[in-house]
């Protein structure tokens, strides 16, 4: 198992990476590219591979984190309903806790990542906006009290 909580194994999945020459998809156990046939060294795609398994769980997580706080806005309308009323507080302050748990432990394990990939930027923006979201959701449950 993984060292950090996930809903996704590493188990089976094959270990692929970006071809340095054509930057298509390989798997690490080819010794050439099957579409550029470029030679591939064994050392430099298993690195390849580990850095392309970061990336895609740093967007993986900040998806999911994105889709936490999606859930912040229908507990504040269970706030309105009768007899929801209990659910939708116990759902904002579970939110008010683990959604900065969840962003710290992001920026602690992916934000050094150095890499031009557009899915890792477009990851650390979702990161960014669901840190201000959170502030605001803060903001209005103390605001409101």
């Amino acid at each position: 198992m993984g060292n950090s909580l996930s809903i996704t194994s590493d188990v089976d999945k094959p270990k692929i990476f970006e071809c340095p020459s054509c930057k298509q998809t390989i798997d690490t156990a080819s010794t050439q590219c099957r579409f550029c046939s470029a030679s591939i060294d064994p050392a430099i795609a298993e690195v390849a591979a580990v850095r392309m398994a970061r990336i895609n769980r740093a967007c993986s997580d900040a998806s999911y984190l994105k889709i936490a706080a999606l859930c912040a806005p229908a507990f504040l309308v269970i706030l309105f309903v009768p007899f929801m009323t209990f659910m939708g507080e116990l759902g904002l302050i579970f939110l008010e806790f683990a959604i900065p748990i969840w962003i710290i432990l992001w920026c602690f394990r992916f934000l050094n990542i150095q890499t031009d990939d557009p899915d890792f930027r477009r990851a650390k923006k979702t990161v960014l906006i669901v840190t201000i979201a959170w502030v605001f959701l803060v903001g209005f449950r103390f605001i409101g009290r």
